[in-house]
């Protein structure tokens, strides 16, 4: 698997858990919602990590 598809795969993912953490932040629990943002987020800096590591080989 080549790092361009890891990172929009991890993108996607980054995505998908933001949404799911706005909607349980307003919907269910503040305190669940924010965990769900920042695990999201996480996921977001080693993104963005890979970016900056492998940016000549694209």
């Amino acid at each position: 698997m080549s790092i361009k598809v890891l990172r929009n795969w991890l993108n996607f993912v980054f995505i998908i858990g933001a949404i799911a953490g706005l909607l349980l932040y307003y919907k269910v629990s503040r305190e669940t919602g924010l965990y769900v943002i920042l695990g999201s987020m996480l996921i977001k800096f080693s993104e963005s990590a890979l970016r900056m590591m492998y940016k000549n080989e694209e």
